[in-house]
């Protein structure tokens, strides 16, 4: 956990060093994919790491997507070819895809039901800290070596976690889907999740009515539907159906996708306000973000041990609610005044931010049971990542190439957006979200304190 979110905040300082390394080889466009590459793999491959992980133990997948993480960071810091480097990316997007719902569950189990949440709050305030730590590990990395030693690190690191997790984790693993996994359905998936993300992720780029945009939205139209269909009529099919069945899951992921919206659309937009109308230097953006994990780190395991005896409805409700009220405040009144009252309401919106976040992750997985527990993770996470995608391009289409105070105009909408996302995911969670979680085969879950 630790590990993934250090590359994501690191990479954001370290690539404006990058542009410069490569900007005789390449166009921006062109190394845009270097971030690009790494999401759009990510996103693609979730579906099927996550039933890989079910079928052939958690504990494989998620070595193997050590190995394969820590190599490509490696070998992406010793080279000096930027295709090389989009390349190694992309494989790093697959290892973290392989990572990702693999971690989650292998944590997950080792805790009774009625314990998971609280353990996810711990999950959380990991999460929390190392987002607080990124982005100033990442600076001090570049400044005193340069851009590849964020790649060094981060590779090291994931193979000291391989070796670790290699002796720790037990070898006789929990009951498995033995199954086959459908290839051809594993393929409609890729095709399905990473043409759509294409469309989100380089649409703006390329041009919305462009060409390419509108093949990959065709190809997305055409093998959506062709994938619900091979996946309800199969017998083995890649996503069991009866993950479906669950309303916790299917609201939950609803939840998912309207707080990363709510998230990423600030998150991505903040700081190029910082750059555009305050004309800062990513060093000075990348401290300024840290407010946003503080209240995280403190409240995450307190918040986790809430839903275990309550549930997860209401802690959503509320932090849906508090973070579209600390979007409207910071949109319309802060950030005009400065800095230093921005960071105090980003200090309370952060845990508004972790009450939804973190909650609708385990609100979604508490219907599921342990043999499907790493495909649900990875629809859930697939949710919950184009989600993120949405917010950042939405975010992106509204302030367009606005400079300035048009730039500062613009942006006051890209706060009512953050605001409307928090508010739908509470809405949503509060009308049809579960009072009592119910077990796929019908039978209440008694381990649930909050059932009755």
């Amino acid at each position: 956990m630790f590990l993934l979110l250090l590359d994501s905040g690191a990479m954001f300082v370290a690539f404006p060093f990058i542009e410069d390394r490569f900007s005789d080889q390449a166009s921006r466009t062109t190394l845009s994919w270097i971030i690009s590459a790494f999401f759009i793999v990510m996103v693609s491959a979730l579906l099927v790491a996550g039933r890989a992980a079910d079928r052939f133990g958690r504990r494989k997948v998620f070595l193997s997507g050590l190995a394969i993480y820590g190599i490509a960071a490696i070998l992406g810091g010793l080279l000096s070819n930027i295709w090389a480097l989009i390349l190694l990316r992309a494989l790093q997007g697959m290892g973290v895809a392989m990572l990702s719902p693999t971690a989650l569950a292998i944590c997950l189990v080792e805790f009774p039901h009625s314990r998971r949440a609280y353990a996810f709050g711990v999950w959380g305030t990991i999460g929390a800290g190392a987002g607080l730590c990124a982005s100033p590990i990442g600076a001090g990395l570049v400044e005193i070596f340069n851009w590849r030693a964020v790649f060094i690190f981060t590779g090291i690191a994931a193979l000291v976690t391989l070796a670790v997790g290699w002796s720790v984790l037990g070898k006789d693993e929990e009951e498995r889907d033995t199954t086959p996994i459908d290839i051809f359905a594993a393929l409609l998936a890729t095709m399905t999740v990473a043409s759509f993300t294409l469309v989100l992720v380089q649409g703006q780029d390329w041009g919305w009515s462009a060409t390419p945009t509108l093949v990959c939205l065709a190809f997305f139209i055409l093998s959506a539907p062709a994938l619900v269909y091979r996946n309800t009529s199969h017998p083995y099919p890649l996503l069991n159906p009866k993950i479906f069945t669950s309303r916790s899951f299917n609201i939950g992921c609803l939840g998912s996708v309207f707080c990363q919206i709510g998230f990423f659309s600030i998150y991505f937009g903040l700081p190029l306000y910082m750059k555009e109308v305050w004309d800062w230097t990513p060093l000075r953006i990348g401290f300024a973000l840290i407010p946003l994990n503080i209240i995280p780190i403190l409240t995450s395991a307190i918040a986790g041990k809430i839903v275990d005896k309550r549930g997860p409805r209401s802690m959503i409700v509320f932090g849906g609610l508090w973070s579209g009220g600390a979007c409207i405040l910071m949109g319309f009144w802060l950030i005009d005044i400065g800095y230093t009252y921005l960071a105090i309401g980003l200090l309370a919106y952060g845990l508004g931010a972790m009450a939804i976040g973190n909650t609708t992750t385990i609100a979604t997985l508490m219907g599921i049971d342990d043999t499907m527990l790493a495909s649900a993770t990875s629809g859930s996470y697939t949710g919950r990542r184009l989600g993120s995608a949405l917010g950042a391009v939405l975010a992106a289409a509204i302030v367009g190439n606005r400079i300035g105070e048009d730039f500062a105009d613009a942006y006051l909408w890209v706060w009512v957006l953050g605001t409307a996302a928090y508010f739908l995911g509470a809405i949503v969670t509060f009308l049809f979200y579960p009072k009592q979680i119910i077990k796929p085969e019908g039978q209440p879950m008694e381990s649930f304190p909050f059932a009755d």
